[in-house]
């Protein structure tokens, strides 16, 4: 602590005096201060504004220092006898802040062998100590402006005095830490950056002067070795059916595809150091995401790519460049061992806690023939790669019922007991069918991984910026720590209890979803083939250890299921959106009609909307609910799309219906590429009334035009809805509104014209039996009253049988009562006055034969 603080403290004058004055030892050198050094770089250049960096595959702990250390470079990777007997890193040097740095100094340090491994793990983590040998900073010319960068370069001895070089001394897995300090606007001299790594040291170079090679001590025996070779990515492809152009969320698939691009990089790396037939890829089996592999296939054929502010989708680029990579795939994966992860590398345990438990057992059986029909290769049968190496009782059911006999999982992931191993082949116990399972280290699935979370300060700097890590992240030393740790493992040689131990090889599993790119991989596969040709790992086959099984006598082990394991899962909100989405595309396909012979199968139209319910869950999202949510909503919005293409189609005008039971004529379209049978419901509306409509069956991509039987109760416009539904009695889409204009009377208006039209008639035919019976007009009964008025002298007694009116003159005869047609051309001037009778009272009017009146002809 002291001397670190001491170091630290030295005046940036007094180095540079000490660099005039040729006092910096021999080795300790900074290149870029010599011009014409072929090697050299710029580091005492005007620092160039900041480049934009790209994203990396998953993103490691944020560094919180005002400045950010990208290493490009280490060599060697593992340090021996025949090797350099320098160490030289370089990389690029960004302030992030917005203050200017100047009297920036470097260094490497590093710490003693770590001897177990929970020191190990300790480095991993950034909990270690890297302070046992520190040299003196170097000075970095120039001041770093804000959001700048400068490239920096630096090599040091391995061996030597512990003030200028790396002091090796023994061999083993050592921490290593590169730190640059420097002085913000403040004033105040901190560690600003500071970058950790394990370094592995095999052997000792020779030292200087007369210091030989340091002989090294005789090795373990050859520790039999396999390696999982991820390769996916995050899944992009939207699900569509047949007759649908391929697309896709972005088009990034096409520059990771490409050469230099970081799954065609993972290709090359492995087509030049793990060719077929090698020993590396002897010990190499490739653990292929079949959706990634599909998805190439289609995009070599053309596709189209989403707009991220929406709009139709655009071309997409990448058809060259994901064919290229699809065959160079192939051609490494012959002659190897080959093995399909999980449709869409999708999160089997989610899947099956969220009762889900058909589509993982689809993900699984799908992938394994999609990987091999698009590969043209064999695959590896019976086997699962469950997401982390872990799985449940009920998935590990779900696993078995899809020909899983045999599973890769963590030593974690089983109830060791007292004896913890790293490897091995155990069988399974509580399964409802035998299974066994090979099991993976899960230190170097750590040291693979990175750090999960962002590290705290680093104890040995009292508060200091805490290091960071190139362990997963998308780098060339991204794979530095897990070369550490697997160098690690094979010295140590076997574990305690080695006798009783389980026989099986020592298995590197990175995670599914692993970050890295080609100089990281070709990295690790060349310690590989190095640890191979110095006899401290033997290959061995994966796919003959699956296909032998655990040895007889094998002690069965029960599956565990960590804490922090549930914790990762895909979260419960996007499964629970899934499992709706399954439930419609399952309603939905209950409406297909098998063996139409038109258009496509029911399996080819819902096939891969059933297989793209796995991108949501895949492992890609672990850590990201917002975007597994996101990416659940997007499958069930498709989903939805689809089944609103079959619905009755909205005419450009109203039906016209000018009659009662007129039909009504409404056309049904299907937008799948699948013949259906639908039930069409015009649903209830006062005005109309429709027969019950029998199923029927609409073509793929056409239209059929039915006829309904309706009746109309009421004249006038009015909105109809009408609706597709399922066989299952769900809705196909929103209901359509249809506008129907009636001419036609309703019931009422017909009842209400018939039954006046009979009060005609009845009022008619009443008349003319009263003029037959010779009763006069009403008219001529209520009419108002001409002759005085009752009582009067002058009061005319009526007529009566026996005092007939005399005729008028020039008539002759009287005119007979009662005739129902009187002559019209009759003349009369008044209607003759009633009598009175001389014995009574007037009798009413209407009484007794009387003329009927008459009334001048016009």
């Amino acid at each position: 602590m002291k001397r670190i603080a001491t170091l630290v403290a030295i005046p940036v004058r007094v180095l540079t005096a000490l660099t005039l004055t040729g006092l910096i030892l021999a080795g300790l050198t900074f290149i870029g201060l010599l011009p014409g050094d072929p090697g050299a770089t710029a580091a005492n250049a005007a620092p160039s504004p900041a480049a934009s960096l790209p994203e990396p595959f998953q993103q490691p702990g944020d560094n919180t220092g005002p400045l950010r250390l990208d290493l490009t470079q280490l060599s060697p990777r593992v340090v021996t006898s025949t090797g350099p007997s320098t160490l030289t890193f370089s990389g690029t040097l960004t302030n992030t802040g917005d203050q200017p740095i100047d009297d920036l100094v470097i260094r490497m340090q590093r710490g003693n062998a770590l001897q177990t491994e929970g020191a190990l793990r300790d480095a991993l983590d950034g909990d270690g100590r890297a302070d046992a040998i520190t040299p003196q900073f170097t000075p970095i010319p120039g001041e770093l402006a804000p959001r700048g960068q400068m490239p920096v370069r630096l090599t040091v001895p391995l061996r030597g005095a512990p003030d200028s070089t790396l002091a090796l001394a023994e061999t083993g897995v050592h921490e290593l830490l590169i730190n640059v300090n420097g002085v913000p606007s403040d004033g105040r001299r901190a560690r600003l950056a500071a970058v950790r790594m394990l370094l592995p040291v095999l052997s000792l170079p020779p030292g200087p002067g007369r210091a030989g090679a340091v002989e090294a001590p005789p090795p373990p025996p050859a520790t039999p070795f396999s390696m999982l070779f991820p390769i996916t990515d995050t899944p992009r492809r939207v699900s569509t059916v047949p007759g649908e152009p391929t697309l896709l969320t972005d088009d990034d698939l096409a520059a990771s595809m490409a050469p230099g691009g970081r799954l065609g990089s993972l290709v090359a790396a492995l087509a030049a150091d793990a060719p077929p037939g090698s020993r590396v890829r002897a010990a190499t089996c490739l653990a292929i995401d079949p959706d990634l592999v599909e998805t190439a296939s289609l995009m070599r054929a053309g596709y189209q790519v989403q707009q991220p502010g929406g709009g139709p989708p655009v071309p997409g680029t990448g058809a060259a460049a994901a064919g290229q990579w699809l065959d160079s795939l192939a051609a490494v994966a012959k002659g190897g061992c080959v093995m399909a992860l999980p449709y869409a590398d999708a999160d089997l345990v989610a899947l099956t806690r969220g009762g889900l438990g058909q589509l993982a057992t689809r993900t699984i059986r799908d992938g394994r023939q999609i990987l091999s029909d698009v590969l043209d290769v064999p695959v590896t049968p019976g086997v699962t790669w469950p997401v982390g190496g872990v799985a449940d009782d009920a998935t590990l059911d779900e696993i078995a019922s899809a020909d899983g006999r045999s599973v890769l999982l963590s030593a974690d992931g089983v109830d060791q007991g007292r004896v913890q191993r790293h490897s091995g082949v155990v069988p399974l116990v509580g399964g409802r069918l035998p299974q066994f399972a090979v099991l993976t280290d899960p230190l170097l699935t750590r040291a693979a991984a990175g750090p999960s979370a962002a590290s705290g300060p680093d104890p040995s700097t009292g508060g200091a910026v805490a290091s960071s890590t190139p362990a997963g992240t998308v780098g060339a030393l991204s794979t530095q720590d897990l070369i550490g740790a697997l160098v690690f493992r094979i010295e140590a040689g076997p574990i305690a209890g080695g006798p009783t131990a389980p026989a099986g090889p020592l298995v590197l599993a990175p995670p599914h979803q692993w970050a890295v790119e080609g100089n990281g991989a070709a990295a690790l596969l060349t310690t590989v083939n190095q640890l191979i040709g110095e006899g401290r790992i033997v290959p061995s086959a994966l796919d003959g250890v699956l296909e032998a099984g655990p040895s007889a006598g094998t002690a069965p082990l029960a599956p565990a299921y960590p804490l922090r394991s549930g914790g990762q899962e895909t979260p419960t909100s996007a499964v629970d959106i899934v499992r709706k989405t399954a439930q419609q595309i399952e309603d939905l396909s209950s409406a297909a009609v098998p063996d139409s012979g038109v258009g496509a199968t029911p399996e080819e139209a819902f096939g891969p909307l059933r297989r793209g319910l796995a991108r949501p869950v895949s492992a890609a999202w672990r850590g990201r609910p917002a975007e597994a949510v996101a990416a659940a909503s997007a499958a069930a919005g498709r989903v939805a799309d689809l089944r609103a293409s079959v619905r009755v189609l909205e005419p450009p005008s109203p039906y016209s219906l000018g009659t009662s039971d007129a039909p009504i004529l409404i056309t049904v379209a299907n937008g799948l590429p699948v013949t259906v049978e639908v039930n069409v419901q015009i649903l209830p509306s006062a005005g109309l009334r429709v027969a019950p409509i029998p199923p029927q069956q609409v073509p793929p991509l056409g239209r059929r035009q039915i006829r309904v039987s309706a009746e109309v109760t009421r004249s006038g416009q009015f909105i109809v809805q009408a609706a597709v539904r399922t066989p299952n009695g769900e809705l196909l889409g929103p209901p359509s509104r249809l506008r129907v204009r009636s001419t036609a009377y309703g019931t009422i208006t017909v009842w209400l014209t018939a039954s006046a039209g009979a009060l005609l008639v009845v009022l008619a035919v009443r008349r003319v039996l009263r003029r037959v019976r010779g009763e006069p007009a009403r008219t001529a009964q209520v009419g108002p009253a001409t002759g005085p008025p009752p009582g009067s002298p002058d009061q005319a007694v009526p007529l009566s049988p026996e005092h007939p009116s005399p005729a008028p003159p020039g008539h002759g005869p009287a005119a007979k009562t009662g005739d129902p047609f009187p002559d019209p051309l009759h003349p009369t001037d008044r209607l003759p006055l009633p009598r009175r009778r001389p014995d009574g009272p007037p009798r009413p009017p209407g009484r007794g034969p009387q003329p009927p009146p008459r009334v001048p002809s016009p």
